[in-house]
């Protein structure tokens, strides 16, 4: 698809050029973009529809700086502010030896001296954006920005209505920095859904100057039981100001499921235990280890979407391996109020709190009105021998995981927004009552119905519940409706047998999206198939061979345009003809000599009921 800007943004983007000279433009203007421009400012329509928008620096201390992160699903007018900022806020590095312990951000920097150039090894998709770093080297190609493919977005395969499903795509911001050995890649993925994934990769080489002899605090990597590479820890600790929809007071609250102690008597097993979650507000500042089933969000309660819910981030750190063994790293996740004096983790230096750490941020247990979200996610490097060298890279981060920022998927493909809440007895649309006429098929031995005269689909009944998924089986779906097609279907054969191969060609589809086929009137999912790089689709599928004689409608839909093609062909009765059309239309050696048996068989069939009529004596045949 296109990656082009929404109307809005084109808007905005244009107001931006007049500020300087017209004030009253500014008005049109997003956060972000009065917050940054040039070169600052990214501002990017994701192949989906969805956009992002935010502001970046370089901090010598900290490294990439994201500001004013803003977020606009596909359908919205303008985008909505999600993040006031987002940094790296310290890297603790101890060696399990307790000889050595590092803390990169605040001693060595992650900017400055410490970022590297970045490279076109570095940056293979999007672009390569320059900062200055430092009066040595001046303005150094520093940050890769760039749109990339993230895998499966969404699928959803309804019965008797079309498979569901796109591949989605991340905009990503990376830079990378080089402390000592080791070489560190700060990395931001912002998806299409309005996901966020932040992450730290940590790649080089193993310290030379970090070897024991101490079996239990290292690991081998020379031959046999020698040369035992000390073991450490990487804890990387973020510091993340929300401001959803640019709220200036957030509340944070947290999840916490419990087993009740009872039990249902339902399931595979019979014994599922009830859980009971309950969500409580974090009123004070405090720093906490997240338990098991317990999560964390920061909720805007001012600001509402389409379903009148309050939006929020939840913040989802895995299950790391936290060193908690000093006042310093002895959280998963902290909340403060923010301040701008306290920037880092530990060792902050800013003046005003110079020295401190979120220990001393939290000490006075301050309410919390604007949050900060400290987030310390470990990584205990215990070495191994594919460590040499260079190292391949290793990954620790956290997610923020949009909750109720949209009524709906913000990406959901069209053929789905009539699901809303509990669907349970409300039709679907994209399913008629009425079935579609078709031609009368040719009388044949099939045991099949006729369809009644009523016109009227006959309900089906079942005793039993589906399987795989319990409580009361869902109802009979009659057949579906389509959307008006804009665009024809071209087809390789006018006639075809069942259980022939078919082909089809159809356009005006947008480039690379998954376009689903249907063959109607009693609607078969055919197959789903990807448009070429002129939104162009060319297909073969199998006619089923239980489908009747007559003539049948394919319909193709795109699942991000929502175009439709279609067009029609005939299905041939099941004759001889026809099974013979069928055999010679895949075209394979092995059907060229089905159909040359299946003609023998046919003269020898043909010859034998003739000798049964010839005299043995005579050369007369009886009439």
């Amino acid at each position: 698809m296109k990656r082009t800007l929404s109307a809005a943004i084109a808007v905005a983007l244009l107001s931006g050029g007049l500020v300087l000279t017209t004030p009253a433009a500014a008005t049109a203007q997003t956060v972000t973009e009065a917050s940054c421009s040039g070169d600052s400012l990214v501002s990017e329509t994701l192949e989906a529809g969805s956009s992002w928008q935010m502001c970046w620096r370089i901090d010598s201390y900290r490294g990439l700086v994201l500001d004013k992160v803003a977020y606009q699903p596909r359908d919205d007018a303008a985008p909505m502010l999600v993040l006031d900022s987002i940094a790296l806020a310290q890297l603790n590095v101890p060696y399990d030896t307790g000889a050595t312990e590092y803390n990169d951000v605040t001693t060595y920097q992650v900017g400055g001296r410490r970022l590297q150039a970045i490279a076109a090894v570095d940056c293979p998709v999007g672009t390569v954006r320059s900062a200055w770093v430092d009066a040595t080297r001046g303005e150094i190609p520093a940050v890769c920005i760039g749109e990339e493919d993230s895998g499966l977005a969404y699928r959803s395969n309804i019965t008797r209505d079309a498979l569901y499903a796109a591949q989605g795509t991340d905009l990503v911001l990376h830079s990378v920095s080089r402390i000592g050995w080791y070489e560190y890649q700060t990395e931001y993925r912002f998806h299409d859904d309005g996901e966020v994934s932040v992450r730290l990769g940590a790649t080089g080489d193993l310290s030379p100057n970090d070897f024991v002899n101490v079996v239990n605090q290292g690991w081998p990597l020379d031959e046999g039981a020698n040369d035992f590479a000390v073991n450490h820890y990487h804890s990387a600790f973020w510091r993340v100001d929300f401001a959803v929809d640019n709220a200036e007071s957030h509340v944070v609250e947290k999840f916490a499921t419990t087993p009740t102690g009872e039990y249902g008597t339902t399931g595979d097993t019979g014994r599922t235990a009830i859980l009971d979650t309950q969500l409580t507000t974090v009123d004070a500042e405090t720093k906490v280890f997240v338990g098991n089933r317990e999560a964390y969000r920061v909720v805007n309660p001012e600001s509402l979407n389409a379903d009148g819910h309050a939006r929020s981030y939840e913040i989802i750190v895995d299950r790391d391996q936290a060193y908690n063994l000093n006042p310093e790293t002895d959280f998963d996740i902290a909340f403060t109020s923010a301040k701008s004096d306290e920037v880092h983790a530990s060792y902050n230096l800013i003046p005003s709190k110079a020295g401190q750490m979120v220990t001393d941020y939290i000490a006075d247990g301050e309410p919390l009105v604007d949050p900060v979200a400290w987030v310390n996610v470990g990584f205990h490097h215990i070495n191994r021998d594919e460590d040499q060298s260079p190292m391949p890279i290793h990954w620790q981060g956290f997610t923020l995981y949009p909750r109720d920022f949209s009524a709906q998927n913000p990406i959901i493909p069209e053929g789905r927004k009539w699901v809303n809440g509990d669907m349970r007895g409300v039709p679907n649309p994209n399913i008629s009552t009425t079935p579609t006429a078709s031609p009368e098929p040719t009388p044949t031995d099939s045991a099949s119905p006729s369809p009644t005269s009523t016109g009227e689909p006959t309900p089906e009944t079942s005793a039993t519940p589906p399987a795989g998924g319990g409580g009361t089986p869902a109802p009979t779906e009659p057949a579906p409706t389509t959307p008006a097609p804009t665009n024809t279907v071209t087809f390789g054969q006018s006639e075809v047998a069942p259980g022939a191969t078919q082909s089809a060609t159809a356009s005006g589809f947008a480039p690379g999206e998954t376009v689903s086929a249907v063959l109607y009137s009693d609607p078969v999912d055919v197959g789903t198939f990807i448009a070429d790089s002129e939104g162009a689709v060319d297909l073969q599928f199998i006619v089923p061979s239980s489908t009747p004689a007559g003539e049948h409608r394919l319909v193709l839909t795109g699942q991000t345009s929502t175009a439709v093609a279609e067009g029609s062909f005939t299905v041939a009765s099941a004759s001889p003809a026809a099974i013979l059309g069928a055999l010679a239309s895949t075209g394979t050696d092995a059907n060229r000599w089905a159909l040359t048996g299946v003609l023998l068989l046919v003269a020898g069939g043909a010859l034998a009921l003739l000798s049964r009529f010839v005299r043995p004596s005579g050369g007369q045949v009886h009439a």
